[in-house]
């Protein structure tokens, strides 16, 4: 430790390094540069299009070798991944923009705009595939060609769990709400794909005819449940919700890691996409000058970007013991961090 308390740069790095290599911070946007994260988004969304394609393709000629409505229901889902997959796409390039004087906090959250359109596209896809199950029901009829049927969806699920594992990778790495939203469509896909297996076996070897739109039916339901899941994250982002207590704490401990801050108060964190937006009052001795509280600030602001590289940092001096609160009472919570 210097001085004047603060930490040397290797003890800073250490730091970070300590606190953010634990499991809680994967999966959280802002650990990797935005160049680096704009990389890693970029080629995970660009293959989640191709295989997207690909799959569609081959479940289209399925369903028409086959006339399965769990085919059916797996191929309007495979449908969903593209469009999904292509506003990701687009998305990721978009937030990966610099801010300009027009937008100044960055385009970050043109991610969670896809996943918005994501939401949207898988309900209009459950309810399309709960009115095909209906047109179905009491006019069950045998899957035919139910062997290779299996066999191509087999082939299926192991690609699309080998893109479920890469965009895992890539989730855990930029922390991605589009990644994200991506990953859920192909989950899904994924356990459609295997729902299609059993609907088609128990349709064509047994006399449980009706099971094929049943498998229809159940993965209606799951795409509205994975409606609501990915809606959840896109609405977190845009209504600039907090990131959780530990991040909290951890940019807490990271500020007061000099002993001149007496305390962190009015901190206020929102993701955008791949960056964070982090700002907060730090209480400091009044008797400081300005430059050794300008300092003290410098030293605060290097710590948190060892960490969250791509967060951009708004510091506030304050003098200790001064009850005075700055800007409109309204957004004051009250929170603080003691020394």
């Amino acid at each position: 430790m210097s001085a004047n308390g603060d930490i040397s740069e290797a003890q800073l790095t250490a730091t970070a390094d300590d606190r953010f290599d634990q499991p809680n911070r994967r999966g959280r946007p802002g650990r990797l540069p935005p160049d680096h994260s704009a990389i890693i988004t970029r080629r995970i969304t660009a293959l989640a299009v191709g295989l997207g394609i690909f799959m569609a393709v081959g479940k289209f000629w399925l369903w028409g070798q086959t006339g399965s409505v769990g085919v059916l229901a797996s191929l309007v889902h495979s449908a969903l991944d593209i469009f999904g997959a292509v506003a990701s796409f687009i998305a990721v390039r978009f937030a990966a923009r610099k801010p300009n004087p027009n937008y100044r906090f960055g385009f970050g959250k043109a991610e969670s705009f896809s996943a918005v359109f994501q939401v949207c596209l898988i309900v209009v896809g459950a309810f399309h595939l709960l009115q095909e199950v209906i047109g179905h029901v009491g006019h069950s009829h045998p899957v035919t060609q139910s062997g290779p049927a299996i066999m191509i969806l087999m082939i299926f699920i192991a690609l699309t769990l080998w893109l479920i594992i890469a965009q895992s990778w890539a989730v855990r790495a930029t922390g991605s709400i589009a990644v994200r939203g991506d990953r859920a469509h192909y989950i899904a896909d994924l356990l459609a794909n295997i729902f299609v297996i059993i609907g088609i076996a128990l349709a064509s070897y047994t006399s449980l005819k009706w099971a094929d739109a049943v498998v229809g039916g159940l993965m209606a339901v799951w795409l509205l449940f994975t409606a609501v899941q990915i809606g959840r994250l896109a609405w977190g982002q845009l209504m600039d919700r907090e990131l959780n207590p530990d991040e909290r704490r951890a940019i807490e401990r990271l500020a007061m890691a000099d002993t001149q801050v007496r305390a962190v108060t009015e901190l206020r964190t929102r993701a955008a996409g791949p960056h964070l937006h982090i700002q907060m009052r730090l209480d400091l001795d009044e008797t400081l000058s300005l430059s050794d509280a300008h300092d003290i600030i410098l030293g605060a602001e290097r710590r948190i970007m060892a960490a969250f590289p791509a967060a951009d940092i708004l510091i506030h001096p304050h003098p200790a013991g001064c009850g005075h609160a700055h800007g409109n009472t309204r957004f004051h919570t009250g929170e603080m961090q003691p020394r």
